[in-house]
């Protein structure tokens, strides 16, 4: 039996693809910590920095740098806002629509260290912002995105675009109920399952004059105590000196934790007597989170 030998430079070339093989492993499961890694820190020092009175005012050039900045930092992968894009689309029945991505409330908490993930994305498509759960991608809450106005050289106000609303219809309060039960239950894709037989309905009616009539339907089921840990902070001067367990923050602002609430869950729809939704907000998993419009 003959035994091979190996020659030095076939042990040598076998030791480099060795070590090749090894490194390209490493890359590979550590290389994504790193970054990770990198990122959170850049996310604390830019939240950090937010709360430098340089970075306070708002609207400054310095403080949407450091907006700008994290929202890409804690955005989710395009692939993963896809699913939002689609849940979108489908509320408003509008399969091509352009869907723009703003931001979410993702924060990292300086007291506790680490980073809070986000409870809510906001997109827009035209004048209408949408906050959706990422956890779901589900639409939680669409609104008409807030205007905007201002004074003329001539002391005149300007006003931003707003959206046009259809009232011609006019359709009556119980023809309009079923237009929001059936939307309900057609949007599952951008609402999920809703069942709304064990919820109680309030409806309202707001009459413009015009011929413009608005009605509101709110489904609601029973209030419930919630736990919060960590427990919820306000921070407010408008808070009551009095109130038991008030402190102040760093900056002198009074603040108050809450450890438990009482939430009442709801789902409310608005549309115009022609039709036409207004807007939409489901609270029945508990308060959607404010929009984060860029």
């Amino acid at each position: 039996m003959k035994i091979k030998k190996f020659t030095p430079s076939i042990v040598l070339i076998s030791l480099v693809i060795l070590a090749v093989v090894g490194y390209a492993g490493y890359t590979k499961l550590i290389q994504p910590r790193i970054w990770e890694d990198q990122k959170l820190r850049e996310i604390k020092e830019l939240t950090e920095k937010s709360f430098d009175p340089a970075y306070a005012q708002h609207g400054s050039q310095k403080r949407n740098e450091v907006r700008e900045r994290l929202c890409l930092l804690t955005a989710r992968s395009s692939e993963e806002r896809e699913e939002a894009v689609i849940a979108i689309r489908d509320f408003l029945e509008m399969p091509t629509t352009e869907v723009s991505y703003e931001c979410n409330d993702t924060f990292y908490s300086l007291e506790e260290d680490k980073l809070i993930p986000a409870k809510g994305e906001t997109y827009t498509v035209g004048l209408t912002y949408f906050i959706v759960d990422p956890e779901t991608n589900h639409v939680l809450q669409v609104e008409e995105t807030p205007g905007t106005w201002g004074y003329k050289t001539d002391g005149s106000r300007w006003f931003s675009e707003s959206k046009e609303y259809d009232c011609s219809a006019n359709y009556s309060k119980e023809e309009v109920e079923q237009i929001a039960r059936s939307f309900i239950a057609k949007h599952t894709t951008a609402l999920g399952d809703i069942d709304l037989s064990e919820l109680i309905l309030e409806t309202g009616k707001k009459d413009g004059g015009n011929g413009r009539v608005n009605y509101f339907f709110i489904w609601r089921g029973e209030a419930r105590t919630v736990q919060h840990n960590p427990p919820l902070e306000t921070c407010s001067e408008d808070l009551n000196k009095d109130i038991e367990g008030l402190y102040y923050n760093d900056n002198g602002v009074p603040c108050i934790k809450r450890y438990e609430s009482t939430e009442v869950p709801t789902l409310s729809i608005a549309f115009t007597n022609g039709g036409q939704l207004i807007s939409f907000s489901n609270e029945l998993n508990g308060p959607v989170s404010r929009a984060t419009v860029r």
